[in-house]
């Protein structure tokens, strides 16, 4: 099964809400906007995949997309500026201004190794925005390592010399239950199709149960008081402490 082709025709229906991931797709543009806001100068896009964020940060900044060789290439099609291990970045000392590590750090082997890299490269007072996945399924397999709750980020953060200048939990525990529900859906029915299973018929109410659940959960959601216990994602604003040297 050609997963890279699925993907390419569920992204043409992205905005829609018969699509699995509806419930993250409608807010991508406000936080990518708010993202391309927080970084400026030199920016370095760690995992930059097919550079979508680069639309959103200002022209008058300098960006470099950079990405690991086989995933660029074997997985996504796509041609960054710089092919590079985020372990073990091929960027001078002190030369960056803002890093973008976004949906990235959960496949790395040695996550530890990034964030040291990071602080090598940034200069003082640099700026590095992370973003990671909290609850949600194994993804890219065998390259998916690792979860962390917010505390675990703090804790990563502190311990390579960054002040944490901004922290945003992204999902109600109403969005990322439909979004976990319909990612199970969308996998049984590709899981039938690649075994011809004759159940396969049941796959066309697929859409509709999709429609359902984001309708249901996005309704509830606006309704529901806020509660930080299970996003599906963070995001954290970090600058390099001045004061620490690496």
């Amino acid at each position: 099964m050609n997963y890279r082709k699925i993907k390419e025709a569920l992204a043409k229906i992205r905005k829609l809400p018969i699509h699995p991931q509806w419930l993250i797709s409608r807010h991508e543009h406000w936080h990518s906007i708010r993202i391309g806001k927080q970084v400026a100068g030199l920016v370095l896009d760690i995992g930059c995949a097919s550079q979508s964020i680069k639309h959103y940060i200002q022209a008058k900044h300098d960006y470099i997309g950079l990405d690991y060789y086989q995933t660029a290439v074997h997985w996504y099609g796509t041609q960054p500026h710089v092919y590079g291990d985020a372990q073990i970045l091929p960027i001078a000392d002190n030369s960056i201004d803002s890093v973008l590590l976004l949906d990235v750090l959960e496949h790395l082997p040695r996550p530890e190794d990034c964030f040291s890299e990071i602080a090598r490269v940034l200069k003082p007072t640099g700026v590095l925005v992370l973003q990671v996945p909290f609850i949600y399924p194994i993804h890219d397999a065998p390259l998916d390592f690792q979860r962390w709750t917010q505390y675990g980020l703090q804790q990563l953060a502190g311990k390579h010399g960054f002040i944490i200048r901004q922290e945003m939990k992204i999902g109600k525990p109403l969005e990322t239950s439909g979004l976990l529900i319909n990612i199970a859906i969308t996998k049984t029915v590709l899981n039938w199709i690649q075994q011809k299973n004759p159940v396969i018929i049941l796959g066309i109410l697929a859409p509709l149960a999709i429609l359902g659940v984001n309708l249901l959960c996005w309704l509830l959601s606006l309704i529901s008081p806020k509660d930080d216990m299970m996003p599906y994602s963070y995001r954290l604003v970090l600058e390099k402490n001045k004061n620490v040297f690496v």
